[in-house]
């Protein structure tokens, strides 16, 4: 009996992951900075800043995915937020650690 690897799914971090929960108007941006992201990590001080960026567009993929996204985009920069307090608001209040 040989080894074989085992692959596991895809982590969530995974660019095409990130890829398919993107929409597609922001594939080009996304393919951008990862390829600059790539090219940097191939230096070892590099590579905390790829797993960064694929973090970051991970959960951006998922707040533009969102149905409501834009809309709610639409109200915090128009200051239409129904009541809602911005958090650096609510931060600028906090007592300092």
């Amino acid at each position: 009996m040989t080894a074989q690897p085992v692959f596991d799914e895809p982590g969530p971090d995974d660019p095409a992951q990130i890829l398919r929960v993107l929409p597609e108007q922001y594939h080009a941006e996304f393919l951008a900075e990862y390829a600059d992201a790539v090219d940097k990590a191939r230096r070892p001080e590099g590579y905390a800043a790829l797993a960064a960026l694929l973090r970051l567009w991970r959960l951006r993929a998922a707040a533009y995915a969102d149905p409501g996204f834009r809309e709610r985009l639409v109200a915090v920069q128009t200051g239409n937020t129904n009541g809602d307090v911005p958090v650096e608001q609510l931060a600028a209040e906090w007592p300092p650690a």
